[in-house]
């Protein structure tokens, strides 16, 4: 009798025991279930902010002229240039309506325009009638006032313009040497590199128009071209020749070495290139843009009259 009651007993112990447990795992699963919902949909809100949300923006170009390599930390291979190229054309096309308010273009086609027609006054005064040399004056005068037009064009339309071919160009480039490398090349990655090196140029286009509003001429420059004047050339090709040297050496300008090592940062930091291809790279691309503003002033330099 004794053995069946503690039978029963443990029985009865055994089952209570059991629905204890059965209890409590019912009342706490429900609370599980809510946390681990909860960190989902924390993880999942986080996920969707950041794909919303550009790594980088319009607000950071101060500091990636200051401190390019943290913020090329956060560039990811998404459209993050947008508001950041919308700036930089907008400040280019303000820095050249600025020039144009200033009068220096009106000014400097004005003293060329003299300057012609004085030269023309003392090589045909004495060979030409004057009908025929005041028909000459006034087609010098008409010379001028396109070229005032064309100008006031270049500085407001060709700048913008300039620049952002130049971005597009300089991101295909870098595209195809980070292909030629064998790494994956991210489009949106080096777009915004070379976004973001485009304000170094802006910086140094400010400063030239605060040395043209100082010294009231448009012949103003940051680089070395200035030291081509003081070499003294002589001979049949001296204007050619010093043209030449004057474009090369535009390219040692510290705005555009600026400009240059932002966009190795960027290179770097984004493991687009690496290491010596970094700097082999920008500076291949740097004595290309010296060459071709060299060839540029060559092509410019007008031959010298017969005689």
């Amino acid at each position: 009798m004794r053995n069946i009651l503690t039978d029963s007993r443990i029985g009865y112990d055994g089952s209570s025991v059991a629905r204890r447990v059965v209890t409590q795992f019912h009342q706490k699963r429900p609370s599980v279930r809510l946390d681990g919902v909860l960190k989902q949909g924390i993880v999942v809100s986080a996920e969707l902010a950041s794909m919303r949300r550009p790594a980088v923006g319009a607000l950071d170009i101060p500091l990636a002229l200051l401190a390019p390599r943290r913020v090329f930390a956060r560039v990811e291979d998404v459209a993050a240039y947008g508001w950041p190229l919308v700036v930089l054309l907008v400040a280019v096309t303000a820095i050249g309506y600025a020039t144009i308010e200033t009068g220096l273009i009106d000014l400097e086609v004005e003293r060329s325009v003299q300057q012609g027609i004085a030269a023309l006054e003392a090589e045909q005064l004495d060979v030409v009638e004057r009908s025929a040399l005041s028909k000459m004056i006034e087609e010098r005068r008409q010379a001028g006032e396109f070229m005032r037009l064309i100008n006031r064009v270049r500085v407001m339309v060709a700048s913008p313009v300039a620049t952002l071919a130049t971005v597009l160009l300089l991101s295909a480039a870098f595209y195809a040497v980070v292909a030629l490398t064998g790494r994956k090349p991210e489009w949106h990655t080096l777009l915004t590199i070379c976004v973001f090196a485009g304000f170094a140029d802006v910086v140094g286009a400010v400063v030239r128009l605060l040395f043209m509003l100082r010294f009231r001429t448009l012949a103003v420059d940051t680089s070395l071209a200035l030291a081509a004047r003081l070499i003294n050339m002589e001979g049949e090709g001296a204007a050619t020749s010093t043209a030449a040297v004057s474009g090369l050496l535009s390219a040692v300008d510290p705005f555009r070495i600026w400009f240059w090592v932002i966009v190795a940062c960027g290179l770097s930091v984004t493991s687009q290139l690496r290491g010596w291809r970094v700097w082999t790279c920008c500076s291949l691309f740097w004595l290309t843009a010296a060459v071709a503003r060299a060839a540029l002033a060559v092509a410019s330099v007008q031959p010298p009259k017969p005689g």
